[in-house]
């Protein structure tokens, strides 16, 4: 028997028994309420029709009244037209006498007193107005007086019949719904029993099983019991159920074993990737617990999963590695640096290394964060070798600078002839070589000042310093040759800046090639205005803002290259190193510098550093 059939064979009696009882109980209430209507409407047009035929009686005998009282006309008119009412009133009644036998007998009486009170009242209104016979009619025995309290007292007791008649059927109706309500009671009382028994029969033969199957789908989905099994009660729906459940828990019992399997081998085989990589690699979860780390990895920061294949304690990253670490777990942020300047530097097997350090964010397929991994580029060698190309070049242009100055000073003592007169060949042949020597000394100068920025800084020469006047300083130093150019050089110092932390030979250095290169491209007649302001977060920003012929976009992005210069925008030699020296010096100071520039109107180069009380150093 299946589900479906055991519940309908459950609920039909039920449902039988209440279409019986609703159309017992429509039948006897349209029996009661069809006879309460019929004797209730019956005698109620008794009732209203003795009602009004009293009330035609009574104007009737006012009539008289008036009449005896002198006014005729009036009476006359009220007799007539209420004779017609109590006519009416008569014929109503006359057609509705079927319920009390008494009440015919009262109706023939009723009939015989108003034709005898019509008559004299016809007699009364022959008779001449304020006669004696009159007022004899009216008031003597038999008259109308008494005519009219007979009538009245028989239309009353019309009256009462119909209303006993009306009580009566009240108390019947009472007596039937009471009868009613008791046997409704009792076949209520009996559905109840029926419904408590087929919901006992339903609890245990259907929800038996449901909470069966529930209780075991809880266990193993709030604690992974895969061995728990249900009960089958039988072979109908909840029993294929419970065998459809019993299956499917064997199925999971397997894939969770074939998925562990696979996931130790995923596992093993992640780790063994990252264990043949020679740099240190580290996978954290969103909490910041080691899951992976190779062999390099461990030697250099002593963490790494448990030896049961669980992430070992929270890793505090090294400074260098904390901030990025954080933006990638929290904000899905990469760290990717290509520079040498941003390298990190850790003591392993009693030797310096250096390290380029890549954290990226470990997404699922749906965006959100598993983790982070970072990597340690191990670029030591690289390192060295920069540092000896640095201290070659730095060598080598130390080396050139002596014989360099020499060869510039014999030229131009030639072109004083203090040694003799020169032909207008050899002149121009000096000018030359003087302008080559020019050059080749300023970037040979250029290329020391590189030097000297890439050796360590030496933290004793920064020193709290006053933005505006570091601005006057490289302004006043530069004044002479803006001038020889007919430039305007302008310093705004009016807004109150804080202090920033300087090594002002360098820096002063480097705002020198920013005025420097704003000269250069500025024409006869323009402006070069540098200003000391402060952003949102309060960092200080120092702006050199020019009128010149402008950068340029697709050259933005390389203005600070070493050796790059925008092509033919000068005439005047330079060696590309200006602004790639300022960048240097900037990022020293920890800070940064940007350029915004539009080809005809100008360019701005803006230095933001970070303010004393903010850096911490004095």
């Amino acid at each position: 028997m299946t589900l479906r059939t055991r519940i309908l064979l459950s609920l039909a009696p039920l449902a039988l028994l209440l279409v019986a009882l609703g159309a017992a109980g429509v039948v006897l209430l349209d029996r009661v309420g069809g006879g309460i209507d019929a004797i209730l409407r019956e005698n109620y047009v008794s009732v209203q029709a003795m009602f009004r035929l009293g009330e035609a009686a009574e104007r009737i005998d006012s009539s008289f009244q008036f009449a005896l009282a002198g006014r005729e006309a009036d009476a006359a008119r009220q007799f007539e037209a209420n004779w017609v009412v109590l006519e009416e009133q008569f014929a109503v009644e006359a057609a509705n006498v079927t319920i009390h036998p008494t009440e015919d007998e009262l109706v023939s009486r009723l009939r015989g007193l108003k034709a005898e009170y019509r008559e004299r009242g016809r007699q009364f209104y022959a008779l001449p107005p304020g006669s004696p016979e009159r007022t004899a009619m009216y008031f003597g025995p038999s008259g109308l007086l008494e005519r009219f309290n007979e009538s009245k007292a028989v239309a009353g007791e019309i009256l009462r019949v119909n209303r006993e008649n009306m009580e009566q059927a009240r108390d019947r109706a009472r007596d039937t719904a009471r009868t009613a309500m008791g046997t409704f009671a009792a076949a209520l009382g009996l559905v109840a029993l029926l419904l408590a028994g087929a919901g006992w029969y339903l609890l245990r033969t259907i929800l038996g099983p449901i909470r069966a199957v529930t209780e075991a789908a809880h266990a193993i989905g709030g604690s992974g019991q895969l061995e728990r099994t249900v009960p089958v009660f039988g072979r109908d729906e909840l029993g294929r159920l419970a065998a459809a459940f019993n299956v499917m828990t064997r199925e999971l019992r397997k894939y969770r074993r074939s998925n562990l399997d696979r996931l130790v081998r995923a596992q093993r085989t992640a780790q063994a990737t990252i264990d043949s990589f020679p740099d240190p690699v580290l996978v954290v979860d969103p909490t910041g617990r080691a899951d992976l780390a190779n062999p390099a990895a461990r030697a250099l920061f002593g963490v790494g999963p448990t030896a049961q294949g669980d992430p070992g304690p929270v890793w505090s990253p090294p400074e260098p590695l904390g901030g990025p670490v954080a933006d990638a777990l929290q904000l899905q942020r990469p760290y990717q640096p290509d520079q040498f300047d941003q390298t990190v530097s850790f003591r392993l097997g009693g030797e310096d290394r250096t390290y380029l350090p890549h954290v990226r964010p470990i997404r699922d397929p749906h965006g959100d964060t598993l983790g982070a991994a970072v990597v340690l580029h191990d670029v030591t060698r690289f390192r060295l070798l920069d540092q000896f190309k640095s201290d070659l070049v730095a060598t080598v242009s130390h080396e050139l600078k002596t014989p360099l100055t020499s060869v510039r000073l014999a030229v131009h003592v030639l072109l004083e002839e203090t040694v003799g007169p020169l032909t207008v060949k050899q002149t121009e042949l000096l000018i030359d070589a003087r302008d080559s020597a020019e050059r080749l000394l300023a970037l040979i100068e250029q290329l020391l000042s590189l030097a000297r920025l890439q050796k360590p800084h030496d933290e004793g020469a920064f020193h709290p310093a006053d933005p505006a006047e570091l601005l006057r300083t490289a302004a006043d130093a530069a004044r002479a040759r803006a001038d020889d150019k007919h430039i305007t050089l302008a310093v705004n110092t009016n807004a109150v800046v804080p202090a920033v932390v300087v090594d002002r030979d360098r820096f002063g250095q480097a705002l020198g090639n920013l005025l420097n290169n704003a000269i250069t491209y500025t024409p006869p007649g323009g402006t070069v205005a540098l200003a000391a302001g402060t952003t949102t977060d309060g960092a200080v920003v120092l702006s050199v803002a020019d009128t010149g012929v402008g950068i340029p976009p697709e050259h933005l992005a390389h203005v600070f290259d070493r050796f790059f210069r925008i092509p033919g925008q000068s005439e005047e030699g330079g060696t590309g190193l200006g602004l790639a020296i300022v960048k240097e010096v900037v990022v020293a100071h920890r800070g940064t510098v940007t350029c915004e520039s539009e080809p005809g109107k100008g360019t701005t180069f803006r230095i933001t550093l970070p303010a004393h009380l903010a850096e911490g150093r004095s």
